[in-house]
């Protein structure tokens, strides 16, 4: 008899599906990141994962380091309502807290003065850069002496490379055909569109629209396609007071940056 699938576990694979879709190596950024962190400060630790999403980052590092524990940050209701009832089993060492990155107050939700971790992947590049400025140097404050942070993401190359930048746009766009069109993987707006009429995330579909709404009345609408450079992000971390800084993974314009406090 074949037992039957969660659906929260269903819905989160289709998450991971739809992202892979874009980001072929996805599984490979976030091996890396979780054995860095294996490595420079141990396996016990408290991570703060910015920007979690469903928590997909979040659950493979403490997959990895059962002494560890996590705190979650995000301010889209719908993606933390699948994230809690997926990662059910991780509830005595994974919290979620609701906090808009943009808000300079975020950090006093977190419940802690300082973490030994700060981790982000494909969430930082939709920040406005006064705002990414901000944000490290919350960070920087935030991590103990010693402490690190990791962020995959895409990070377009400097002014200047446009051979590099062409071949980035092309593994790109023959990943997202191969997934979306070849293998039918859900692309990003159906997605969306298929968890707002799942009955499970109908109320959060809800108070996700009327969110963003709120948002773009204070903050602004934000581009989600917009990339900030990796010039930018070492800018921001050397200001932020981080000392070693540097690409410690690379898939064309897909980094891990790791930065030491």
């Amino acid at each position: 008899m074949t037992a039957a699938v969660d659906p929260w576990q269903k819905l989160l694979a289709s998450w991971d599906d739809q992202q892979t879709g874009y980001l072929p190596r996805r599984e490979e950024r976030f091996a890396m990141m979780t054995r860095t962190i294996g490595e420079v400060i141990g396996d016990s630790f408290v991570a703060l994962d910015l920007g979690c999403g469903p928590g997909s980052l979040s659950q493979r590092i403490l997959a990895a380091h059962p002494a560890a524990t996590a705190i979650a940050v995000d301010a889209d209701p719908l993606l933390m309502e699948l994230g809690r009832h997926a990662l059910s089993d991780y509830a005595d060492r994974l919290r979620w807290v609701d906090a808009d990155l943009r808000d300079p107050h975020w950090h006093e939700s977190l419940g802690v003065d300082s973490v030994d971790v700060v981790v982000s992947t494909t969430a930082l590049h939709w920040l406005e850069p006064g705002v990414l400025f901000a944000v490290y140097r919350r960070v920087a404050q935030l991590l103990r002496p010693g402490g690190i942070l990791l962020n995959g993401d895409n990070m377009p190359y400097d002014p200047g490379q446009a051979t590099h930048e062409r071949l980035a746009e092309a593994a790109n766009e023959r990943a997202a055909r191969e997934a979306f069109t070849i293998a039918g993987v859900p692309d990003w707006e159906r997605w969306w569109s298929e968890a707002a009429g799942n009955d499970l995330l109908a109320s959060a579909a809800r108070e996700r629209t009327a969110r963003r709404e709120l948002a773009d009345q204070v903050y602004g609408p934000r581009d989600g396609d917009r990339l900030t450079s990796l010039a930018t992000h070492v800018t921001a971390l050397t200001e932020a007071g981080f000392g070693e800084i540097a690409t410690i993974w690379q898939n064309l314009d897909d980094r891990v940056l790791l930065a030491v406090r």
